[in-house]
């Protein structure tokens, strides 16, 4: 029989083998969400956010990781950042390679796990994780990797879901709180991506951890944390808008600047 270890082996890779596969059911939704600009957490909140904390990047040798359609990946480009955008699921990098990327940058998309990498140590200066760690069941190996291609004193980026705060059904204005005994373990949220009215085809598990593991797992890799941002809607977006007022009820998501020793 095989031991706890090889069973705890064969879990992590069925479950990352089911997330590929309600990613890839996911990839034409994603593609049109992306590139009709219907998500405005992203067009008006997360891209702003997640670009002020990269700041310039001309000449830059840059991951997107999790890079989905590519639209970050062809952004940094056209700062003049080299990119390379990985992701496991073959219908979004199709979407991404098939888009014209503006110069003066350039970029490259490849299918891949962020848990096996491809390409040598030391090779990026900056990784960007833009919505993509909430969708990792094991994110401690996902974190390694980022360390082992960056060069030393390179930053890594991750927007994601808010872990004290974001709940089943936030985007719909839920806010209940999450009890200490379900918020001190890893505890996953499965729901249908809902954007602009339009359902996702397929479920997709978003996984929270708290605060303590994010930094336990940046430090364990070789990492100090720089900075810990929470983006947030303006006051007159709140008050003038009321797609914001219920789409925000809480502290939704949470961006780290993360710096390799």
């Amino acid at each position: 029989m095989p031991r706890n270890g090889a069973l705890v082996e064969d879990r992590a890779r069925a479950i990352a083998e089911l997330t590929r596969e309600r990613w890839e059911a996911n990839a034409g939704y994603w593609v049109r969400i992306i590139r009709e600009e219907r998500d405005r957490y992203r067009t008006e909140l997360t891209d702003a956010a997640v670009l002020e904390a990269i700041g310039p990047c001309d000449g830059l040798r840059v991951l997107d990781a999790g890079c989905g359609e590519g639209y970050l990946s062809r952004t940094l480009a056209a700062r003049g950042a080299h990119v390379v955008g990985v992701d496991a699921a073959q219908g979004l990098i199709d979407a991404a390679a098939g888009t014209p990327a503006p110069g003066p940058g350039s970029v490259t998309f490849t299918r891949a796990s962020v848990a096996a990498l491809p390409g040598p140590d030391a090779e990026f200066d900056l990784v960007v994780c833009n919505h993509l760690f909430s969708h990792l069941h094991d994110p401690g190996t996902a974190v390694a990797e980022f360390g082992r291609v960056l060069k030393s004193g390179g930053r890594l980026v991750i927007l994601t879901l808010h872990p004290c705060f974001y709940v089943e059904n936030s985007e719909q204005g839920a806010m209940n709180s999450v009890p200490a005994s379900r918020y001190f373990g890893s505890r996953g949220i499965d729901q249908r991506f809902m954007v602009d009215g339009l359902e996702s085809p397929s479920l997709i598990t978003s996984w929270l951890r708290p605060l303590e593991y994010y930094s336990g797992t940046l430090r364990d890799a070789g990492f100090v944390i720089a900075d810990l941002r929470e983006p947030h809607p303006t006051e007159d977006q709140l008050q003038n808008d009321p797609w914001w007022r219920k789409g925000f009820p809480t502290a939704m998501f949470m961006l780290l600047v993360a710096e390799r020793r």
